[in-house]
């Protein structure tokens, strides 16, 4: 009985196994080793498909939030018009002055005109092998607004430039370029008048000292800032910063021509600080002097006497700007005393630029700091004090 049994056992087991091997195809027989099963091999299709074949897998989608290659777009330059480039911030009447224009070349050899309405026009022929030209056009030295046109490959370009009376309110709204424009972007030019040491001998008895008003000083122009502090800090004046990295006087006449119109509310010292940006960026002039005597003609317009103050700006390292530097201040110091300014010296009050300007050994600000600073601080919070 148990032999029995276990026979039935083997028996189901063999019938199992050649069951199962049936089902994969394969017939056992006695004393032969089962075949080693292989995995079904991948459709050929579906690895050998060309992209676009039926079966192919599908590209992605394309992210709409990635724009376009630049180079798969057409070459298109856009030229600049005609305009004005380069033009005195301050005239007198009894001087010739010019305007730079630039001019785009889009075809050499294109001829043009240009010049101011109503009178005859210059011609010109534009050039190869340049992208642009210049040229120089005489200002007219007259108040008032002044077209031009420029004719130019068929086409008509209009320019413009506004001439305006010193001692009225200033037009000036920006810079552009490091020169002065009004609100529309016209180029503008303020006309002053030149003076004479007799007739500027008589400002210190102008108005009296009834007429200084007394609004709140200012301080307008350069704040010489040396390692995050700035020399105005602290001080009791309303602070107007005027900086440009090529023409600073320039930005301080923009600054300027915030004045109040009412008189009773024009500030009671008025202190320029040019600072040495000019030279940094190498383009001082003597012109720069000109801020002096055109601000007084704005306040006698006023008929206000307010204390204006020049704060000769202390010395450089740079060497190489050492010269310049002297000369400059020797300029704007005379000018300032034949037209009534109070001058300060803050180089007197630095001291030695290698000292007052010392970070660490080899590295210096471009302004004096700390304890120079401090100096130059206090002889500028004399003068607002007067």
């Amino acid at each position: 009985m148990k032999g029995s049994t276990t026979m039935g056992w083997l028996l189901g087991g063999c019938l199992a196994a050649s069951a199962l091997a049936g089902g994969l195809g394969t017939t056992l027989t006695a004393g032969e080793a089962p075949a080693t099963p292989t995995a079904p091999a991948a459709p050929a299709s579906a690895a050998t498909a060309a992209p676009g074949a039926p079966g192919a897998t599908p590209p992605p989608p394309a992210n709409p939030a990635i724009p376009p290659s630049p180079s798969t777009a057409p070459g298109l330059r856009i030229w600049p018009d005609p305009a004005f480039t380069h033009w005195p911030a301050i005239a007198y009447p009894d001087e010739g002055r010019n305007l730079a224009f630039s001019l785009p070349v889009k075809t050499a050899g294109t001829a043009g005109t240009i010049g101011w309405n109503g009178e005859k026009p210059l011609p010109f022929v534009l050039p190869s092998g340049a992208d642009s030209i210049s040229g120089l056009l005489p200002l007219p030295l007259a108040a008032g607004r002044h077209a031009a046109t420029v004719v130019l490959d068929g086409k008509q370009f209009p320019l413009a430039v506004v001439l305006a009376d010193a001692r009225e309110a200033w037009p000036l709204a920006e810079l552009r370029n490091g020169f002065p424009v009004d609100a529309a972007g016209t180029p503008v030019v303020l006309l002053d008048r030149r003076r004479d040491l007799r007739e500027e001998r008589l400002w210190p008895l102008f108005g009296g000292t009834a007429d200084r008003p007394a609004g709140r000083a200012w301080l307008v122009g350069d704040p010489l800032e040396a390692m995050g502090a700035e020399l105005w800090s602290g001080l009791d004046a309303e602070p107007h910063p005027a900086l440009d990295e090529r023409y600073p006087q320039h930005a301080v006449l923009v600054a300027l021509a915030k004045l109040p119109g009412d008189p009773k509310a024009v500030p009671r010292t008025i202190v320029w600080s040019p600072g040495n940006q000019v030279l940094f960026g190498g383009a001082w002039s003597a012109e720069e002097e000109r801020v002096l005597g055109l601000v007084r003609s704005r306040l006698e317009h006023l008929q206000v006497k307010p204390q204006l103050v020049l704060a000769l700006p202390p010395l450089p390292v740079d060497e190489r700007l050492r010269a310049q530097a002297v000369e400059r201040r020797e300029l704007l110091q005379r000018a300032a005393n034949l037209l009534g300014w109070v001058v300060i010296d803050l180089a007197k009050a630095a001291g030695d630029p290698a000292q007052a300007n010392l970070v660490a050994t080899g590295v210096f600000t471009r302004y004096p700091l700390h304890e120079a600073q401090e100096r130059m601080r206090s002889v500028l919070r004399e003068a607002l004090q007067r």
